[in-house]
């Protein structure tokens, strides 16, 4: 039975601290409360919403670049705590991908995906933050807040 997947860690970073072990995500969230007997109630989402937001993401990108085959699905985190939620490797470049629970993101929510933009400034000229946001937003130094239904 096909219950999740995995998104392995990108390996590309001149970080020696960069973290490789992989990240499981089911491949839906009923799936994972019914696994942790987590009730089906509001209450349970609200306690959290930005874990079940950003493992939906992961489903859908998952889905999508296993259909088309465009790309790899990675994830990128740091011993000292850095992280972008999800990285796109294709054969020309890296798209880095924030995930965060907010109808309003503002800078400071892109300080990770700025910093892969400029450590990775060679493949990797844009990323991209999945928010709740009504419609897509320039954040500036080449990151663009796009909404959830946009994926």
């Amino acid at each position: 039975m096909f219950v999740g997947f995995t998104v392995p860690a990108f390996s590309g970073s001149p970080h020696k601290s960069a973290l490789t072990t992989p990240r499981f995500f089911f491949f839906d969230n009923g799936v994972r409360n019914a696994a942790a007997d987590i009730p089906l109630v509001e209450s349970s989402v609200n306690t959290d919403p930005g874990y079940f937001f950003e493992h939906w993401v992961a489903g859908q990108l998952w889905r999508e670049l296993s259909y088309t085959r465009a790309g790899t699905l990675l994830y990128y985190r740091t011993s000292d705590g850095a992280e972008v939620d999800f990285v796109v490797q294709t054969n020309r470049e890296l798209i880095p991908i924030e995930v965060k629970w907010t109808d309003h993101p503002r800078q400071n929510d892109t300080r990770h995906l700025k910093t892969f933009i400029a450590e990775q400034s060679s493949c990797c000229a844009r990323g991209y933050l999945v928010s709740r946001c009504p419609y897509m937003l320039d954040l500036g130094n080449h990151i663009t807040a796009i909404p959830w239904w946009m994926i």
